[in-house]
């Protein structure tokens, strides 16, 4: 009998274990769902979209601070005066909304706008199209540049779906009998990537009477549109906004990306100021070893860095 019991139990955890290494399912976590909280979505959005941004634009004279992002995101140019940072700003604000909210769909996590199929064990596809429905509802549709950029985001979370696969029925030797394939999201960094593309793409239109002749659907769907030039960003904003680039970090790192490679030349020279170059000294821990009563001995390493900034 004890055996059995210990069969029982070893059967009952491995059967627990699997379930929970399984991806989320709209219907096994129905009892999960929330109502759909734009508050929530757009807190765990707005985070994703400044460390996206401030990663892309570490190296660049303008690098997302923070104070600026927020500020263009809640406070939002008119249209005819928004440069290329806004129409950035906004448009990695969009997309990360839309694929927050589209992903909490499909997983079920939000009451009421997940896949329509009933089958227990069917991964629900991703919507994109619905999640901008919801979007539009609660932020309206824009007119003009705007609107032409909001349809930009919609298209672009659409042609970024990829097919999943899922077996649903395995043999019982374990090969696949049967697998459901759904569209799923690209992983949100792919998308923003395409979005700092569209940024470097952007196309300026002037603000006379002419523009107002422009047929908006003539424009592609894959570039976005701005008005203005955009300020230089070397010396600090008078708000505080941005800081300028003196005593900016650069780099001249042979491995690394073009910007990085550049950024000395751009954030100082550029902006007339000098590269200076010191060695900064660390310490850290190295040569560890385990020594009788399992104790962890290190030697401290001392290691000279060379930094580059704009002064």
């Amino acid at each position: 009998m004890f055996y059995i019991i210990q069969i029982f139990l070893s059967l009952a955890s491995s059967a627990t274990a699997a379930s929970l290494t399984e991806p989320l399912n709209y219907y096994q976590y129905t009892q999960f769902q929330a109502p759909l909280s734009w508050e929530a979505i757009s807190s765990s959005s707005l985070d994703q979209a400044i460390a996206s941004c401030q990663r892309s634009f570490k190296w660049q004279r303008w690098n997302c601070p923070n104070q600026d992002f927020i500020r263009r995101r809640t406070s939002p140019t008119p249209a005819q005066a928004l440069d290329r940072e806004d129409v950035y700003v906004a448009a990695i604000s969009m997309a990360s909304i839309l694929h927050t909210l589209t992903k909490d769909c499909a997983n079920g996590v939000i009451a009421g706008c997940g896949c329509t199929d009933s089958a227990l064990n069917v991964p629900c596809a991703h919507e994109p199209a619905k999640a901008m429905q919801l979007y539009e509802q609660r932020y309206g549709v824009g007119s003009g540049a705007l609107g032409h950029n909001q349809r930009v985001v919609g298209a672009l979370l659409e042609k970024s779906l990829e097919q999943e696969c899922r077996c649903i029925q395995h043999s019982p030797q374990g090969s696949c009998l049967e697998k459901k394939c759904v569209q799923v999201l690209k992983p949100f960094e792919s998308i923003a990537q395409d979005l700092l593309n569209m940024y470097d793409d952007a196309i300026q239109l002037d603000t006379t009477a002419s523009n107002l002749k422009i047929m908006w659907e003539n424009i592609p769907l894959d570039s976005l549109v701005y008005m203005l030039d955009s300020p230089n960003y070397c010396q600090p904003e008078a708000s505080g906004r941005w800081t300028g680039t003196r005593g900016r970090q650069c780099s001249k790192h042979t491995g690394s990306t073009a910007d990085e490679r550049l950024s000395c030349q751009q954030l100082c020279r550029v902006c007339g100021f000098r590269v200076r170059s010191q060695h900064l000294r660390s310490e850290r821990r190295c040569n560890c070893k385990l020594v009788w009563g399992f104790r962890l001995q290190c030697d401290v390493c001392i290691q000279l860095e060379r930094h580059y900034s704009c002064y």
